[in-house]
């Protein structure tokens, strides 16, 4: 692409690791943790209640459910062993094809964000732009390296790091 050229949206959705890094990010770090839902009608969960989370639930109608994608997204049975690894190559697999609700950072079904396809395009074009003005990001060389889920998060509506992320940019 070079370094002065702004990429298209054709240019962008020919970088697949590209995806497969922001999907990993939004992952492992959703923007939005922790949603909710009142249910319309009284129904059965197949798992979430007992002592271990194992046995059915009932749900009533009228009752708040919340559930959170930032745990979803650590769960060993949805994504192995390695769920709390940054890995994107994981969305190579076919598999990943079709997790279905196993990852829904922009929500789903007929909530789904409308926003979506402009966010993962937003997101793309400021990180190749980033990468193009600064071939060389890493971490400062005191700044200490944290295992992913490990760093101090801040909580409210949205997910944030507590205390920011430092880089060192290399223009050259």
């Amino acid at each position: 692409m070079g370094v002065e050229s702004h990429p298209t949206r054709e240019q962008v959705r020919k970088m697949p690791y590209l995806a497969n890094v922001i999907k990993e990010s939004l992952r492992l770090y959703p923007p939005v943790p922790l949603n909710n839902r009142t249910a319309t009608k009284t129904t059965i969960l197949p798992v979430g209640g007992g002592p271990n989370g194992d046995c059915p639930i009932l749900v009533r109608r009228g009752e708040l459910v919340v559930f959170s994608q930032y745990v979803n997204s650590r769960t060993r049975n949805i994504w192995g062993q390695d769920a709390r690894d940054f890995r994107p190559e994981r969305w190579e697999a076919q598999e990943m094809k079709t997790i279905g609700w196993g990852f829904f950072p922009f929500n789903g079904g007929p909530r789904v964000c409308l926003g979506q396809d402009f966010a993962m395009m937003e997101i793309s074009y400021t990180i190749i732009r980033l990468l193009q003005a600064c071939p060389s990001l890493q971490l400062p060389k005191d700044e200490p390296v944290k295992e992913v889920g490990m760093e101090k998060q801040r909580l409210t509506l949205v997910l944030l790091s507590a205390d920011g992320c430092r880089v060192d940019l290399d223009r050259s």
